[in-house]
């Protein structure tokens, strides 16, 4: 997949596109008011922005079923969403300013200072951020993005971006494999809110980029499997090794982006499609009590009737009631204390919570699983790379490789869920003997000559619900939404339908992309957004370079 001599163009145009920022700055300078924190103090923020990049951004989770919306025809519910902007704001303005120039910033005075460790944690940073951001948006200004006193920047093919990342990764790993210069794992501790300076986990945070970027180029004809396994192999060891972000909950720029004092999520509700992969209905075609994976009422929320007898539902699962996307909450209007209110699908933050239980208050203590104020947001871990490796090794024909990850990828999401729960109020850990029965139960393959590309990627699906949007969204694009599995002649993600936006006559086309920002790009870009056709009514429907042949 990579070619030797274009990596070395592209790194050296990686490092020309952090130059100029000091001369920037200087301009601005005031002797009374310094300018030039240190590098402690300049980390913090740029890490803190991954959550809020990924968390402040509910669209895609209506692109991927995670939610839907409260309101009936939503557009990101029919895979509308073409209106410069789109949603994903948050993400471009943090690639581009709160993390890039300080990324910058780092990158230059951690060469000066000799504080390599410093310099390979913003690579990785900035590698994460912009496979994030062309994942987001396709073609982006990449080579000119940060050159001083430009007004107008040309984008960038996806194809050479995905090029770019590996680059900055390799130059990542690089930096952390250094111990020479000001390198001390104390002095990046005190900036480092993550690993606390721990420059072996950096890596293997660069190796999980690494192996994301890789995978996403299935549909390729040089897709390299064996690249994929050993960046895997490289990475995430347990679930000790997770990238979380941290959330103090006191304030708003401290608290979780899905907790309910941000009040991000309270027009959706959980999905159909979620809902009875956990439930039973998926595996079994039934809710029985029986037939529930105990990660149900550990991830998602049971409304405030939780009986088994609801004709109002097509399945009876107690309770754990969704909104199918375009339909809406029928029973949005209903009285409460009715029995039509009783069944209204409860928010994300906790059972029988009709209406978010805390806007602004950044002390309460409500919610489960990831939807706590304070709850850690998770940028990378380990069981997925674990599903990463179980598809490349199936897809390689090392079987019994891809059960062991598979399995793998499951027990450690159950371990995951224990660990986000923890301290939630009123939230049961997941067993052991559950999580042993699960692993023994129909819903998980036994033996390696039955496992199926459906499997692996429902269990992936679940794993990454609610927090990794990006990753989720470039499987079900890779597999087209709607690609068969080879096996079983039916569609990988069996029970995933789209009501396709026909309103604007773009016909059955899926959205694959967002518009770029509407904040800079549609103001004073607009040259550079004809040449790729962001100004077209259906750009947001255009296929990504990854997930094509």
């Amino acid at each position: 997949m990579k070619n030797i001599a274009r990596n070395i163009v592209i790194l050296a145009l990686a490092a020309s596109a952090m130059t100029g920022c000091r001369k920037y700055l200087d301009v601005n300078s005031d002797p009374a008011s310094p300018q030039s924190p240190d590098l402690p103090a300049l980390l913090p923020p740029v890490t803190a922005s991954m959550a809020r990049s990924m968390g402040i951004s509910p669209q895609v989770g209506q692109y991927i079923q995670n939610w839907s919306h409260t309101a009936a025809g939503e557009v990101y519910d029919v895979h509308g969403g073409n209106a410069g902007g789109s949603g994903a704001n948050q993400l471009w303005r943090d690639f581009y300013t709160v993390q890039g120039t300080a990324i910058n910033l780092i990158v230059e005075k951690g060469i000066q200072q000799e504080a390599w460790d410093y310099v390979g944690v913003a690579l990785a940073v900035r590698a994460w951020g912009l496979q994030q951001t062309t994942n987001y948006f396709g073609e982006m200004p990449y080579k000119q993005a940060w050159e001083p006193n430009r007004v107008y920047f040309e984008y960038d093919d996806q194809e050479y971006l995905y090029f770019a990342v590996d680059s900055i990764c390799r130059r990542a790993l690089t930096f952390l494999a250094r111990t020479d210069g000001k390198v001390n794992q104390a002095v990046l501790g005190r900036g480092d809110q993550v690993y606390a300076g721990d420059r072996a986990r950096w890596s293997k945070f660069v190796y999980g980029v690494m192996a994301r970027n890789f995978h996403h180029l299935t549909n390729k004809g040089d897709y390299s499997a064996d690249s994929v396994i050993k960046y895997v192999d490289l990475s995430m060891a347990s679930n000790t090794d997770n990238f979380y972000i941290v959330h103090s909950a006191t304030r708003n720029d401290d608290s979780n982006p899905l907790g309910s004092a941000r009040d991000n999520l309270s027009v959706r509700r959980q999905s159909r499609f979620t809902v009875q992969l956990l439930d039973g209905n998926f595996f079994y075609g039934n809710s029985s009590l029986s037939s529930r994976d105990p990660r149900l009422s550990r991830m998602l929320s049971a409304s405030p009737d939780t009986s088994t007898l609801d004709g109002s539902m097509p399945a009876l699962n107690g309770g754990y009631r969704f909104i199918a996307p375009t339909v809406g909450d029928p029973n949005a209007a209903a009285a409460a204390g009715t029995a039509a209110f009783r069944r209204r699908p409860s928010t994300l933050w906790g059972d029988s919570a009709i209406i978010n239980p805390g806007i602004g208050n950044f002390t309460q203590r409500v919610g489960k699983f990831l939807f706590q104020n304070s709850a850690r947001y998770p940028i990378m871990t380990y069981h997925e790379m674990q599903f990463i490796k179980a598809e490349a090794a199936f897809r390689k024909g090392q079987r019994d490789l891809a059960l062991t990850a598979y399995r793998n990828g499951i027990s450690g999401h159950m371990n995951f869920v224990n660990f986000i729960n923890s301290g939630a109020n009123g939230v049961t850990s997941i067993t052991a003997t559950e999580i042993n029965n699960y692993l023994a139960s129909p819903a998980v393959k036994q033996v390696a000559g039955t496992l199926t590309m459906t499997d692996i990627m429902i269990q992936k699906y679940i794993g990454d619900f609610g927090w990794n949007f990006v990753e989720s969204w470039c499987d079900l694009r890779r597999f087209h939404y709607f690609d068969a599995d080879q096996e079983t002649g039916l569609p990988v993600y069996r029970g995933f339908t789209i009501p396709l936006f026909s309103s604007n006559n773009l016909g059955p086309k899926p959205a694959y992309r967002f518009r770029p920002t509407n904040f800079s790009e549609f103001d004073w870009n607009q040259d550079a957004l004809r040449k790729i056709g962001a100004l077209n009514v259906d750009y947001h429907t255009y296929e990504m370079w990854f997930s094509q042949p």
